[in-house]
Formats: C-alpha cells, sequence, structure tokens
C-alpha cells in the first residue's frame, strides 16, 4: 500500500536553506524557476527534501545504535558512511558480478532504518521505501499547487517574497585585550537570507508498499523530529525551528522498539558480518 501524509510545517523562528549562489557575501536562500499562470516565469524559494531526508536520516540511524547500546564510533569506516549518508555502489574482487539476494533479505529485515531510508552496501542497491517532499512556502505564486486544505490560509494572497528577510550573525573580538594597537579586529558579521517568522510551507511524505515494522520505524523517525524539530541551517544559533501537523497521523513506534529488543543479537551479528565484506 502506497501512504501518503500530507502537512504543512509553520518556521516558528528564521529559516535559513542555502543554495549555490550568493549576492557578495550574503548566503541567499535556495530557489528554483516556475512558471505560474498569470504571473510567467518567478522564483520560489524553498527547502530541498533532501535536506529535511538527510536530517531524519541522521536522527534515525544514531537512534537505532543507541537502542543496541552500540558505539557509533567502532562502524566500519565505509559502513558508517552507509548507514548515515546512504553509501557508494562499489565492487570487490569477492563481489564483482554477484548480487547477493540472501544478504540483501537480511539486511531489509534486520536493518529497518536501512529498508526505509535505503542505501548501498557494496555492490548490494537497498531502494529505500520513503519519499520526501521538498517544503514549499504557502504563497500566491505556489497556490495552484496546494491542497484544498491550505487555500484558505489568508497567506496564499502574500507574494512569496513577503516571508523572506535578511538576517545577520556576529562573533565578537574576544582577542581585543591581547591585540597590538594597530591590529585589525578578530570579528566578523555574517548576513544571510531567511524565511521570517510564520512562514507556512506544505509538506508531504510518502510511504510505499512498507511492512508493519517498517511504518513503525518511520513513526520513531518522526517522534525524534519532534524531539528536535529543526529544519534548515544554523539551528545552533537559534534558526531553524519549526511546528508541523500531517495527516493521517504517524504510525506507533512500539513493534519498532519490540523489533530492536528481541533481534539485538542477530542484529549485532550481521553488522560484524556486512562490515567484514567492505
Amino acid at each position: 500500500m502506497i501512504k501518503k501524509y500530507e502537512g504543512y510545517m509553520i518556521a516558528k523562528t528564521t529559516i535559513h536553506h542555502g543554495g549555490n549562489e550568493k549576492t557578495g557575501s550574503t548566503p541567499i536562500l535556495r530557489s528554483i524557476f516556475m512558471f505560474v499562470d498569470g504571473l510567467g516565469e518567478v522564483q520560489i524559494p524553498y527547502i530541498n527534501g533532501n535536506a529535511i531526508r538527510g536530517k531524519l536520516r541522521r536522527m534515525l540511524i544514531k537512534d537505532f545504535f543507541t537502542n543496541l547500546d552500540y558505539n557509533v564510533e567502532e562502524l566500519n569506516p565505509k559502513l558508517y558512511h552507509v548507514f548515515f549518508s546512504g553509501g557508494a555502489l562499489e565492487s570487490t574482487e569477492a563481489t564483482v558480478g554477484v548480487i547477493d539476494l540472501e544478504l540483501r533479505r537480511k539486511i531489509r529485515k534486520m536493518f529497518p532504518p536501512l529498508a526505509l531510508m535505503g542505501g548501498a552496501i557494496g555492490n548490494q542497491m537497498i531502494q529505500g521505501k520513503l519519499k520526501v517532499g521538498h517544503a514549499f512556502p504557502v504563497c500566491r505564486e505556489y497556490s495552484d499547487f496546494l491542497p484544498e486544505f491550505l487555500r484558505s490560509d489568508p497567506r496564499v494572497n502574500k507574494f512569496v517574497r513577503s516571508f523572506t528577510d535578511e538576517a545577520f550573525n556576529t562573533r565578537r573580538d574576544d582577542l581585543r585585550a591581547d591585540r597590538e594597537e594597530d591590529e585589525q579586529a578578530v570579528q566578523m558579521k555574517v548576513d544571510f537570507e531567511c524565511f521570517i517568522p510564520g512562514t507556512k510551507f506544505f509538506h508531504w511524505f510518502v510511504t510505499e508498499y512498507t511492512n508493519e515494522l517498517e511504518d513503525a520505524t518511520f513513526g520513531r523517525m518522526m517522534e525524534l523530529f519532534r524531539q528536535s524539530p529543526y529544519v534548515g541551517g544554523m539551528a545552533s544559533v537559534g534558526s531553524g525551528e519549526v511546528f508541523f501537523e500531517y495527516s493521517p497521523n504517524f504510525p506507533s513506534s512500539e513493534k519498532y522498539f519490540a523489533f530492536i529488543d528481541e533481534n539485538k543479537q542477530g542484529i549485532l551479528e550481521l553488522l560484524q558480518e556486512v562490515g567484514s565484506r567492505l
């Protein structure tokens, strides 16, 4: 079964999600050009789904190893990369031209976060079952693409640039007492473009043909997101906090914890086996 969870996020603080371009020394918001009927080609700042997915993946994987009482620093570096970043397809002398279907089945069964998020282990490609949408601002430019439950929001009548501004951070000069009279101050001001507090984003998740354990793993991931509800950059200095709601309700995480408790030894043995192959 394919399940779609549609909802919204509201910025409680400034949100910065940087793009590849800069205006002088000021990082600007990531944006994309869209064609909008009645407006023509417009540029829409947004939050990329891959950034949201990457944050959730890292939280879920860290939680998985915490519940296993396993120190992630002991992982084979390549296996660490598989879990936290998705890995990269590669072949060894033992695996050239060989697809180990039994190993793939065991990985899906024993590593539910990988079954949900996907990854590449050696020459084994584990297809993930989770899709994560881009988060687009609720605004006039994007109004034709919004679901019915958001079309009555007052933000729909505002252009997207009503929800952006510039903010800045500073680093103070703690070395002033030790500086020579003619020495330049060690101080920095960083300007950056941001979404303002109160910006609302349309967002969604899709799970495809998940079993009960994978649903529970997704539920646990969203519990972790509620515990650390931040998107974009500069969260360490107050940016990125959001409030979010989705429908339908997320699955219970109960079977996720039960599976780890019942299969801890088997999971650890498979970790050692897979790590030895990389």
